[in-house]
């Protein structure tokens, strides 16, 4: 695996990490165009994964970019484009909270994925051909979500980040997703 890849994904968790789960952090939050502080991090009573922002669950239709969603079995990522050209999305997610049952979906040999000790953090790499990549995950005890998305080493333009079956796009990359009371 090229280590320039490596590092540039790491670099961009390192940041979310700094800067996204921070109290109050100047993260963009797809609920809102201006930050707003991440609640204390405390544990449902049942370690529910039920409490995250309705405009955030159901699938949306498969576009080019990444779609992200949440459902009754907790949340999905999924990469695809339409160019004739192969494409490498990466990326991280990160949470005060732990990131559990993580399962890779379509993913080949050459893709990276990998939950970094404590499971705070996901890390990955798809080479994607124009087919589906992805990955499932639940939470547990996380009060948000920051996530940072890149399509050959840039940032994902936000119109093609989609946010539940609502097609939801988030004001920046990165952004974070906050639990609902």
């Amino acid at each position: 695996m090229n280590l320039k890849r490596i590092a540039a994904t790491s670099l961009l968790a390192v940041s979310l990490t700094t800067a996204g789960l921070g109290a109050g952090a100047g993260v963009a939050h797809a609920d809102s165009a201006s930050p707003t502080p991440t609640p204390p991090s405390t544990c449902l009573p049942n370690n529910a994964d039920d409490t995250w922002p309705v405009w955030a669950d159901g699938q949306p239709p498969r576009s080019p970019g990444v779609t992200v969603w949440h459902d009754a079995h907790g949340w999905h990522l999924r990469v695809t484009h339409n160019t004739i050209h192969d494409r490498v999305f990466s990326g991280a997610i990160a949470t005060k909270g732990e990131l559990v049952d993580v399962t890779r979906v379509r993913l080949e040999k050459n893709d990276y994925l990998v939950v970094a000790p404590g499971k705070h953090l996901v890390l990955f790499r798809f080479n994607n051909y124009g087919g589906i990549d992805g990955f499932d995950f639940a939470t547990h005890c996380a009060p948000s979500l920051a996530f940072g998305l890149l399509s050959d080493g840039h940032p994902v333009p936000v119109g093609r980040i989609s946010i539940g079956a609502g097609q939801h796009h988030p004001p920046a990359d990165p952004f974070a997703i906050t639990r609902t009371a």
